[in-house]
């Protein structure tokens, strides 16, 4: 009943719409004549086709690359700014979590696939490391909302990223954008295009990142950081060597050897009644440039990717096209970090990454009955190959003997095998349905364990020793040694592996060796109704899965290498795109309901001896509903104003969890961890002539969210409060193909910070960007 009477307000918000939308078609009919003036209509792949925005009956966020650079947009996790409902958090080992209407994973290991998928022209990046360097010469990017399994696979039950690179032109040309700031920060950026043949045409576009620490010490060092050495370079061929053959070529590489944020301290939290002297009285940063770091530790990353995709479009019939898309990735990263935000030396981090992705994806599709029905059948096998490393350093942890080196090395397999299809029928100008499905079938394999240094050996030797001991056992400390297995063997219920050797309890050293296979239907259906050539309203059903993983964690137990099962979400909704006087307005609205089972989570549970213990477990029954609405404006020639806004009412069901110090808490009817209830992005910008050829532009904009928490049970330790963010810029752009302006971000140096989390004996945080002045200068020829 909750769930309908939610659809039935939603719907009260489509009833104007569609008032609207009946307004708007009268205007119309009486006045024919496009506005030259109007809102231009973008084109999005969202279902694997070229159509129209207004016509793709999804909720949708599309930035073209001008509102990108407007925005200062220059990596994906910056897409908060023009993506309401978008999030970006980070885990005390830096990995970032995408979340989309509140839907996310929080897991701090390279290897855990995402709530939020990530493509470029189709082509997938499967783990959310991997996005640095994405957003180099784009055409535009489109940020799709609720499940997208059916077309997009798993792995997108918050939604999709759909990068669009900018494509190869038939005509020569070229151009160039600088961006530097008063942090020293310089950003260059280049393209050039054009045929090479009457068949054969290509785009190159490269780009660099360098200078810029902006971090500073505060307290006990004045250590800056945050300069930036990073590069990434795109290469497009389009070759046409008939009329019904087109091959593609995608080749992308990127590196980034920067001077990684570093986390801030936010308050002592001791594990354990000892600790480092002076920890007690840390001062609290005040600024978002604070941030003290450890002598010794080396912020710089080495990360690099390597990615090909080749897709062919071959036409069997002209209403028949056979689509290969090859993808192939090679990633690696390795990554330090101060882990307690203090320069004294508590504990200390390094991520590390390797992965291989293999992809291909075959599909047939067309259309038939005069072009009624439109379809798409298809089959999709992806196999990664992965290296998952953490080291935890804990020079001064109140909880572990000084001097303890614990390191983990896992190699994990996945692999998915899919058939989807998709069907759209249209049965009038005006109504339409839709409908598909995928079947998935998934594996996910580990195998190594977690090591140590002597003092680490002595540890779990040490607390080996006391369980025995209770189950009156001899002593088994020796089998604890340097750079062996050390995972205590405690006899875990290990559904990938129910009847193995796990199930003896004798505590003593064991590897991490299992395997997990799941398989699952997603599936969605929808009308479209057409009032207009510009309006849509619609209704969609979903439902999408996220792929079950095992752990990659300093495992004390056996317990903790438990794997997490899939997870399922199925969405509810209803919307309107209205394009209306002409284009002069559009405004998009939805309503959705969410019914969320297995969530998967990243939590802590106490274990005996040894105090809270990292698990990722599943939340058996959660629940989300809220609305989107999306308004852009253009009254008079010259200005455009846009605004949008997203609200999310996240509960959890009935579940108990603790926090990181093994405080018992109720998360029942609580919100999910990353879910600003509200948050939101608006711009403006006017441009008026000021010569023959030239114009000045005025503009401003920014974006707010609301308080929301880092984890389950909203507790005061994890708050993250909310935030309104003002951002501003002028300058003159030429008929002749130059611009030049200044900008101002975070015009009001508002201190403001992105995720919370644990980490031994203090909490920290991630700061966002403090106040940026800066210039920019674009050329096209």
């Amino acid at each position: 009943m909750k769930k309908a009477g939610y659809l039935q307000s939603g719907s009260a918000i489509l009833a104007v719409a569609a008032s609207m939308a009946a307004g708007a078609a009268m205007a119309q009919d009486a006045s024919p004549q496009q506005n030259d003036n109007g809102i231009a209509e973008i084109i999005v792949t969202a279902q694997k086709r070229a159509q129209k925005l207004n016509d793709v009956g999804i909720t949708i966020v599309a930035a073209t690359n001008e509102q990108l650079q407007s925005a200062g947009v220059t990596e994906v996790s910056q897409l908060t700014k023009v993506a309401p409902g978008f999030s970006v958090g980070n885990t005390y080992a830096g990995y970032q979590v995408f979340s989309l209407r509140g839907i996310n994973f929080n897991a701090t290991q390279f290897s855990a696939p995402p709530a939020v998928s990530t493509y470029v022209d189709e082509a997938i990046l499967p783990y959310s490391a991997m996005t640095g360097g994405l957003l180099l010469d784009v055409d535009h990017v489109e940020v799709l909302k609720g499940p997208q399994g059916t077309l997009f696979g798993q792995n997108a039950t918050g939604g999709s990223i759909n990068i669009v690179a900018a494509k190869p032109t038939g005509t020569p040309k070229a151009g160039f954008d600088l961006e530097v700031n008063h942090f020293g920060q310089v950003i260059g950026s280049g393209f050039v295009s054009g045929p090479l043949s009457d068949t054969l045409r290509a785009r190159l576009a490269a780009s660099t990142t360098q200078f810029g620490a902006w971090q500073k010490g505060y307290y006990l060092n004045n250590r800056k950081n945050g300069d930036q050495n990073k590069g990434a370079a795109r290469l497009l061929l389009d070759w046409t060597p008939t009329d019904r053959l087109t091959v593609s070529v995608n080749l992308n590489a990127n590196y980034d050897h920067g001077e990684q944020q570093q986390a801030q301290f936010g308050r002592f939290s001791p594990q354990q009644p000892t600790y480092l002297p002076g920890l007690a009285t840390y001062p609290v940063p005040t600024d978002n440039r604070d941030a003290d770091i450890s002598d010794g530790i080396d912020t710089h990353a080495r990360n690099r990717l390597y990615q090909g995709v080749l897709r062919m479009d071959y036409e069997i019939a002209d209403t028949l096209t056979l689509t290969s898309l090859t993808n192939y990735l090679d990633f690696d990263s390795n990554v330090g970090r101060d882990g307690d935000g203090t320069a004294l030396g508590v504990i200390n981090y390094r991520t590390r990454g390797k992965d291989k992705t293999f992809a291909q994806e075959v599909r047939l599709s067309g259309d038939a009955f005069e072009s009624n029905l439109k379809y798409i059948l298809g089959v999709n096998y992806q196999k990664d190959k992965i290296v998952d490393g953490l080291d935890n350093i804990f020079p001064g942890y109140s909880a572990i003997p000084p001097g303890t080196f614990f390191t983990v090395d896992n190699d994990i397999r996945a692999r998915s095998l899919g058939f989807f299809g998709n069907l759209e029928y249209q049965f009038t100008p005006e109504l339409s349905i839709t409908g598909g499905a995928r079947y998935t079938e998934t594996k996910q394999s580990i195998d190594g364990c977690f090591t140590g240094n002597a003092q680490a050996a002595g540890l779990l030797g040490f607390i080996s020793d006391l369980f025995r001991s209770g189950a009156g056992l001899p002593s088994g400390a020796g089998a604890f040694v340097p750079g062996g297995c050390l995972s205590i063997n405690d006899a875990f219920p290990n559904v990938a592996n129910p009847n193995g050797p796990g199930l003896i309890p004798d505590y003593l050293p064991v590897a991490a060796d299992y395997t997990q296979k799941e398989h699952n239907v997603s599936w969605r259906g929808g009308v479209n109704y057409k009032a207009t050539p510009d309006t849509l309203i619609y209704g969609l059903v979903s439902r999408g899965y996220k792929a079950g993983l095992f752990p990659n964690m300093i495992a004390l137990f056996a317990a903790q290498i438990n794997p997490v099962k899939q997870e399922q979400l199925t969405s509810y909704e209803i919307g309107a795109k209205l394009g209306l006087f002409d284009r002069a307005v559009q405004l998009n609205v939805s309503a959705f309901y969410y019914d969320y089972r297995d969530k998967q989570f990243f939590t802590y549970r106490p274990q005996p001896v040894v105090g809270s213990n990292a698990f990722l477990l599943n939340v058996p029954k959660s629940k989300v509903k809220g609305f989107d609405i999306d308004l852009t404006v253009a009254p008079v020639p010259g200005l455009t104003l846009r605004g949008a806004v997203t609200y999310v009412d996240t509960k959890v069901g009935s579940f108990q969890t603790f926090d990181f110090l093994g405080n018992a808490l109720d998360a029942t009817g609580t919100e999910f961890n990353y879910s600003s209830p509200w948050s939101g992005s608006f711009d403006g910008q006017y441009s008026f002539a000021i010569g023959e050829s030239r114009s000045l532009y005025l503009g401003g904009g920014g974006s707010f969210a609301s308080r929301t928490f880092s984890n389950l049970g909203e507790t005061e330790a994890s708050r993250i409060p909310g935030y309104v963010i003002f951002d501003a810029r002028v300058g003159v752009e030429s008929d002749n193909g130059w611009r030049v302006g200044l900008f101002a971000r975070n015009l009001t140096n508002k201190y403001y910070f992105t995720a919370v989390f644990p980490s031994g004996d203090t909490d920290g945080r991630f700061s966002g960007m403090p106040r940026t002045f800066g210039a920019t200068a674009s050329f096209r020829w």
